[in-house]
């Protein structure tokens, strides 16, 4: 498929993504200068911000960087959310979270539920669901699930933009 002259200022505009932070990512696809984007930034910002303030930012981001670690989002994996209270070094262990002793059990239901979810989210089972209804309650799972779903859609939208905006390999761009 070639690419023309228009596409090709678009992906020149919109650089290394991939270094970027994703609000940063965000605002130089939707933001500023994206004609006819701005409702779609301002509403992908207010669901983020609903997201981290509807479950604990502590299990979220644990969760958020588990997704990013499981899609290959590096900038997401590497990202840090202000204010989540989790040490860098717990971060750092988030692969081996099944048996890494710094991993409590509520910890381990939402990761445990988050991995699911990713893989396959027809496949939660019932018991999944009840041990983080165990650590959140009812309403605490919603929030979760609501808040998971935000977070793990904006990483994949992150994962897409990477790929999408990438200059290296782009036919016609002389790179690749």
């Amino acid at each position: 498929m070639a690419i023309g002259d228009d596409e090709r200022r678009t992906i020149s505009h919109m650089g290394a993504l991939g270094t970027m932070p994703t609000e940063a990512v965000l605002d130089r696809v939707l933001g500023t200068g994206a004609a006819g984007h701005r409702d779609v930034h301002a509403d992908m910002t207010a669901a983020h911000a609903a997201a981290w303030a509807a479950t604990s930012p502590r299990l979220l981001e644990l969760c958020r960087v588990r997704i990013a670690t499981m899609l290959g989002c590096t900038a997401e994996a590497s990202a840090r959310a202000a204010d989540s209270g989790v040490p860098a070094e717990l971060l750092e262990a988030i692969a081996a979270w099944p048996t890494d002793p710094r991993f409590d059990a509520a910890d381990r239901a939402c990761l445990a539920f988050t991995e699911h979810y990713v893989i396959d989210v027809a496949s939660v089972d019932d018991a999944t669901v009840a041990a983080v209804r165990d650590h959140l309650g009812d309403d605490g799972v919603q929030s979760f699930v609501s808040a998971l779903l935000v977070v793990e859609q904006r990483i994949r939208l992150r994962l897409m933009w990477d790929r999408l905006f990438a200059t290296t390999g782009v036919p016609g761009s002389g790179e690749g």
